[in-house]
Parts: structure tokens; C-alpha cells; sequence
């Protein structure tokens, strides 16, 4: 039998996992920096995907590092090309340079929250990784200053064909939701012929105590099932009849996405989720504020719920919120479950941005589809043994990500997507400062 890993590599995998999982905030918090410092003024016109540029890769190299793992990817190669990219946008080496100081210091504060949330963990991986931090920016900051070649500018003319595709492809998006609707009335039927079954059985004589218990607790749960789907779809329904008209007004997004946090800390509590807030403190937009409190609030309340976690590998829900520039915002949901199961992953690929690009932050290695999770185990006896539908659960998420998107359309926001078997996914809602009023 392999022995259990010692406590300093523990705590090197609950780094790597902690670093990993808080990716979003980490870059979100390093262009809040970056704004903040009187001396940067160009970075606010760059765009998320601009100023993250080949960055993700950078702490692909660094989680490498840390497991002590050699990453086939050159740091020196990936950072020449970043100084590249900035020259092209007209930033001065000493711009590079402080922008690259902030975020070191973003990697030294993330270290710090660690051990604050980790106390039991080794101290000497804090020391460590601290070495291989300052050792892989040193490395940065020398290719950026002394490489000016070998990156192409990042080309507006794809991203547009990009668009240009995706809107091409909604008379497959109609098509996908009348199948969606379908299939979910196919659902709602075999829901309420399990509670049927579960009622009459719960009527013949003779049934232990046990049985018993367990048809009211499968009558129980199909009924939730069933009163969770018809919530949805009627939701669903009254979105796309356009009965729910946009109510534009101001208010500030910061405070509404701390407020809701703090309301969802009770479940993740419950579950031993670790949930966390970081943006802003203000950020002021012009918006129908009860629709995106909605979005957020679906949004964590699924990462909440499709989280694992255990008292060895705590579950994480990071919710982060930036302005990209004066006049664009967003925020985001990046959970550390076992990603979105495969079927899913395509029937949203035409909806939502593809993400294969390196600017991708969860790295740009598209991975397997994610299997869909079991059932649990009933508790039936065989003879009696309901079958109930195995694709329940991933069919009311479809139905809550299609809610989502419809929402997103009615305040002018896109949805992106990135998810990874085993390590998570994360949901960025983006849309402008302030909404065009409507007709």
C-alpha cells in the first residue's frame, strides 16, 4: 500500500488547488491594481483578454513549479512575447515593469490569504513558493524587457469572424431549446409517475417501516424535482414571451454581489464550502438590477450546489467582479467541482464563446467531457425498485443555464464559459456600464 503524502506535500496540493481556483480573482485584483496606479493610464483601454494576455500560462509555469513538475513551456518565450504585445499597445518598459511589480505583489497577497485560511499547513511551502514566485517574475520581467519580436497582434478581424459565426448559428440555438423543452416535459412526466408509483405503494398493506420511510422519502424528493423543474421552465417560458420587461436603473453591482455572498455563506457553510467575494468596493453601473442579481444569484447558488467538498480537499467558490475600462464590466463565478458534464459542455458550445484561445484563464487545454454524476442510491427494496430519469439533475441545470442566457440577452450581457474535468468551472458574465434604454 503507497504511504499518505507527508504534510509538506499536502500543503503544496492545497496551494496548487488554492492558486488554481482563485485564478479569476488573482488577475481581476491585478487589473484593479493596475488602474488604480496613477502611472498606468493606457491599461484602461485593453480589453479582459488584452491586458490577461499570455499571463494564464505564466501561473500554468508557476503551478508546475510548485508541484515540482518542468513545464514544457518556456517562461522566458511566453513572457517576450507579453513585452511584445505591450509595445504594440504603445506601453513603455517602465509601464511593463510596474505592471508586472503589481502583480507580484497580487501572487505575495494571494500567498498571505492562504495561510490565513490554511493555518495547519506547513509554513516552509509559504517560504518556498515565495522563492519560485520572485524566481518565475525575474524570469518575466528579463524576457519582456530584452525580446520585441515573434508575437503577432492579436487579431480583432478573428474575433470578429467569431461573432460573425455564432450569430449564424441561432436558428440552431431556437431549434436546441424546443428540444430542450421537449425532453424537459418528458421529465416532468416521469416525475409524476415515480410519485404516483411512490403513493401507491405507500397504500398496500403489510409494508415494513423502512419501506415505508423510503417511498416517503422518494415521494418527497421527486415532488421537489418536479415543483424545481415546472419553477424553471416557467421562468423560461415567461422570458421568452417577453413578459418580463428590462427596468433600467443605478445602483452599485459591488455592494449587490457582497450583499448576495453574504446571503449564500449559510449554504456554503452547510455543504463546508469555502465562498468567497473579491472586487471593487464600489462600482456604480446603470442596469436592471433585479435581473442581474438573479444571474448571480443562479450562478452560485449552481456552483454551491455541483461543489464537493470534504474535511481533506475543502470546496471553493470564488465570486470576483472588475471594470475592464470606463465604460464595460463583469463579474464571475469560478467553482473547483468536477465541471460541467460533457452533453452539456456541447449543447451550450454553439451559446456560448468557445474557449480555446491562450487567453483563456483556465488554461487553454480543452480536456475530455466531463461525465454526468450518478444518482444516489434509493434505498429501495429490488422488488419494488422505481427507476428514476438519470438525466434529471443535468436536465433543470440546462433548463437554469438557459434562464441565465436569456437573462444575459435582456440586459445586453454575454456569458462565457471555461470548464475542466476534475478541476472546475467558471461562469464570466460581461456587459457594459450603462444599458441603452429601451424602445
Amino acid at each position: 500500500m503507497e504511504s499518505l503524502p507527508s504534510t509538506y506535500q499536502k500543503a503544496v496540493n492545497d496551494l496548487v488547488a488554492f492558486l488554481f481556483n482563485r485564478r479569476e480573482t488573482l488577475l481581476n485584483n491585478w487589473r484593479s491594481a493596475c488602474e488604480a496606479d496613477a502611472s498606468l493610464k493606457k491599461i484602461s483601454i485593453l480589453a479582459r483578454e488584452e491586458f490577461n494576455n499570455l499571463m494564464p500560462i505564466i501561473l500554468d509555469i508557476l503551478e508546475q513549479r510548485l508541484l515540482g513538475n518542468t513545464s514544457p513551456i518556456d517562461p522566458a518565450i511566453t513572457a517576450r512575447s507579453h513585452g511584445l504585445h505591450r509595445w504594440q499597445k504603445s506601453l513603455g518598459l517602465p509601464e511593463l515593469l510596474k505592471e508586472l511589480h503589481h502583480l507580484s505583489r497580487i501572487l505575495f497577497e494571494e500567498l498571505k490569504l492562504f495561510r490565513q485560511l490554511f493555518p495547519q499547513s506547513d509554513a516552509n511551502v509559504v517560504l518556498q513558493s515565495q522563492q519560485q514566485i520572485m524566481m518565475l517574475m525575474n524570469e518575466t520581467i528579463s524576457g519582456s524587457v530584452t525580446k520585441h519580436d515573434e508575437l503577432q497582434r492579436l487579431q480583432a478581424a478573428n474575433r470578429a469572424a467569431s461573432l460573425e459565426q455564432a450569430l449564424q448559428e441561432m436558428q440552431d440555438l431556437s431549434r436546441q431549446r424546443g428540444d430542450l423543452l421537449r425532453t424537459s416535459s418528458h421529465d416532468l412526466r416521469s416525475g409524476l409517475g415515480l410519485s404516483m408509483g411512490a403513493a401507491y405503494f405507500l397504500q398496500m398493506e403489510g409494508l415494513s417501516q423502512e419501506e415505508r420511510d423510503q417511498y416517503v422519502d422518494m415521494l418527497n424528493r421527486n415532488l421537489t424535482h418536479v415543483q424545481s423543474m415546472l419553477n424553471n421552465l416557467m421562468d423560461l417560458a415567461r422570458l421568452e414571451a417577453g413578459q418580463e420587461p428590462t427596468q433600467l436603473e443605478e445602483f452599485d453591482a459591488a455592494q449587490m454581489l457582497n450583499e448576495l455572498v453574504a446571503n449564500a455563506q449559510p449554504k456554503a457553510a452547510e455543504r463546508s464550502l469555502i465562498l468567497r467575494a473579491d472586487g471593487p468596493e464600489k462600482l456604480v453601473v446603470k442596469n436592471d438590477r433585479l435581473k442581474i442579481y438573479r444571474i448571480a444569484q443562479n450562478l452560485i447558488v449552481n456552483a454551491l450546489t455541483h461543489t464537493p467538498s470534504s474535511s481533506e480537499k475543502p470546496g471553493m467558490v470564488s465570486v470576483s467582479w472588475s471594470a475592464e475600462n470606463d465604460w464595460r464590466w463583469g463579474f464571475s463565478v469560478q467553482d473547483s467541482g468536477l465541471g460541467l458534464p460533457g452533453h452539456l459542455m456541447e449543447y451550450f458550445h454553439k451559446q456560448l464563446k468557445p474557449i480555446v484561445e491562450e487567453t483563456s484563464v483556465l488554461s487553454p487545454d480543452e480536456g475530455q467531457p466531463t461525465p454526468s454524476i450518478p444518482n444516489d442510491d434509493h434505498r429501495i427494496p429490488s422488488e419494488h425498485l422505481l427507476d428514476e430519469p438519470t438525466n434529471a439533475t443535468d436536465r433543470r441545470e440546462g433548463v437554469g443555464l438557459q434562464i441565465v442566457k436569456r437573462l444575459c440577452e435582456l440586459v445586453g450581457a454575454t456569458m462565457e464559459l471555461e470548464s475542466i474535468k476534475g478541476r472546475g468551472t467558471l461562469f464570466r458574465i460581461r456587459m457594459n456600464m450603462q444599458a441603452p434604454e429601451q424602445e
